[in-house]
């Protein structure tokens, strides 16, 4: 019911004009988590859990880019 309320953040993205696949998007947050000192596993396709919460995986458009593609997490 609350869900925007729910805390989210985009991963950074270099090929954002390509739709990210599963496995790229696992790439890129596998590098984030390591850049920034985050413990991290895979639940699935679309689930990471970074510091003992749980994240949904979007793949898709961002916002105001212009048509980019990005990656975001999104708190469950």
């Amino acid at each position: 019911m609350f869900k925007m309320f729910k805390n989210s953040f985009w991963v950074p993205y270099e090929n954002g004009g390509i739709y990210p696949t599963v496995a790229k998007a696992q790439q890129a947050i596998s590098k984030y988590c390591e850049e920034n000192g985050y413990s991290y596993s895979f639940n699935g396709d679309d689930e990471v859990i970074i510091n003992e919460k749980t994240y949904e995986i979007y793949r898709g458009y961002e916002n105001g880019s212009r048509g980019s593609y990005g990656i975001k997490c999104r708190e469950r």
